[in-house]
């Protein structure tokens, strides 16, 4: 898709109020740090619980930091995404 197709369909800024950096997201670092670390430990226990108690462990720590990502993601996009 070209800019031309872009301008065309009004997803573009004027060119005036573009700038030469990227973007920066709302989202904080140290939160998705925590939960992607935490889904990896629910993946692992997972694997290593094989079929007992820690398998159901991993799978609640799993089931919360995917919960927790998926929040912080509606929230990121609801504050306006990228600054």
């Amino acid at each position: 898709m070209s800019i031309r197709d872009l301008r065309k369909m009004g997803l573009l800024k004027p060119e005036s109020q573009w700038q030469d950096r990227a973007p920066k997201s709302s989202t904080s670092a140290c939160w998705t740090v925590l939960w992607a670390t935490i889904a990896i430990g629910g993946c692992v226990l997972m694997v290593l619980g094989d079929g007992g108690g820690l398998t159901w462990v991993g799978l609640a720590g799993f089931v919360v930091a995917l919960c927790g990502f998926v929040r912080l993601n509606i929230g990121s996009v609801q504050a306006g995404g990228l600054k």
